[in-house]
């Protein structure tokens, strides 16, 4: 039986925790759909190479090296950061020549994740498979296919990439629209805004802090009953603008125009930014509600509620429920202060110019190749990057 081994790159992150829980599904499914007769073998390699998706060159050609030291016969590597060719979103490049690829994971949205890329890299196997036993034809048509089902809302399609680029074949989402929202849903997902709670450590505590002691006095009590629903939701939205606007210009997180970069990643990454913190401050939201509802409710006297604010007894429930609501938004402003006290390590990490600069060092410590002035060059090349384009007459 022939055997054929895949070596799969991930960048580290969210791309290496999901390669780890694909890797044994993978198996069975390139033996069901690519071939029963081959051994397919799969091995991961973590690397920071596949954090630059703006530099397709440079990271195949590292691609290119790894395949060899490893004696691998396809290499694909994925990457959480977003590639573009012209204004239109890449999902994939592929070096057919030389059996490697790029995967860029924001392309393929949030939620189901794990299928999505599942399914992708099972077809990028068989496509590098059969064109490279020289069957591109109905095989290769039924591959593509069945792709472009996993894209309904924005249609998948297959061009050439620019003359001088290091692979022969590219797949990009035709939409822009439904790219770009494609791509920022999943680049605000593999940064895991669930998981910055503990990031945030003194702004839940001085939220919950400045709320509870705003709740035991009576003016909040009568102001929960007086405010309309409209005053409550306002209140409400203009606590997390709040929050998001003071962390974002404390922690220097806006990145700023500038020549050594293009705008069309800087302003991704400056709404991907956003978005992250908004989902933040959401979870944060409800989790300080919760917190003030079980508060009130053990601290704040039912009788001595109803004798301050005139409400009715039966009515009582649901006016502790404005008043959590109340103390809950008056916290968040209050603990939005408290994000200057964190570490901006940890705060700048949620930022994708941060994370592809991170990157961009670790691979440059990793190049023993590389001479000082010759870094300096890389450097500033890397920073620069070349705007990808393609040609789409005649491709599929």
């Amino acid at each position: 039986m022939t055997s054929l081994t895949i070596g799969l790159i991930p960048s580290p992150d969210v791309p290496a925790n999901i390669v780890e829980k694909l890797t044994g599904q993978l198996v069975n499914d390139l033996q069901n759909q690519v071939s029963q007769d081959i051994d397919w073998q799969i091995e991961t390699t973590v690397d920071p190479l596949a954090g630059a998706a703006e530099y397709i060159n440079d990271v195949l050609e590292k691609a290119v090296r790894i395949k060899k030291q490893h004696d691998w016969d396809y290499a694909i590597c994925l990457t959480d950061l977003p590639s573009f060719s012209g204004r239109k979103v890449v999902t994939t490049d592929v070096s057919i020549q030389r059996g490697t690829a790029l995967m860029s994971l924001p392309s393929f949205g949030a939620f189901p994740l794990k299928k999505r890329i599942r399914k992708a890299l099972t077809f990028i196997i068989e496509f590098l498979y059969h064109n490279g036993q020289g069957d591109q034809s109905k095989k290769t048509a039924s591959s593509i296919k069945r792709l472009k089902r996993r894209f309904l809302l924005s249609k998948i399609r297959r061009v050439i990439p620019q003359e001088g680029a290091s692979t022969d074949t590219r797949f990009i989402l035709q939409s822009r629209l439904f790219g770009w929202m494609r791509v920022l849903s999943g680049m605000t997902f593999a940064n895991r805004p669930w998981l910055a709670l503990a990031s945030f450590k003194k702004v839940l505590t001085l939220a919950f802090a400045t709320g509870t002691y705003i709740s035991i006095f009576s003016t909040p009590w009568q102001l929960s009953v007086a405010y309309s629903p409209l005053r409550f939701i306002v209140l409400m939205l203009l606590s997390m603008v709040g929050m998001v606007t003071w962390i974002i210009f404390a922690h220097n997180l806006w990145e700023k125009s500038s020549s050594k970069g293009q705008n069309q990643y800087r302003i991704l990454y400056n709404i991907t930014t956003v978005l992250t913190l908004t989902s933040i401050a959401v979870i944060h939201y409800v989790v300080l509600y919760a917190a003030f509802m079980l508060s009130i409710s053990l601290f704040v006297p039912q009788n001595l509620f109803e004798a301050w604010t005139k409400v009715n007894a039966d009515d009582s429930i649901q006016y502790f429920m404005r008043l959590a609501w109340l103390t809950t938004s008056l916290g968040m402003l209050a603990g939005a202060v408290g994000a200057t006290a964190e570490k901006e390590e940890n705060i700048r990490h949620i930022t994708y110019s941060y994370r592809q600069l991170t990157r961009y060092y670790e691979i440059e410590q990793d190049n023993p190749e590389s001479e000082s002035s010759g870094r300096e060059d890389s450097q500033q090349k890397s920073y620069e990057g070349t705007q990808q384009s393609h040609r789409e007459e005649g491709a599929q």
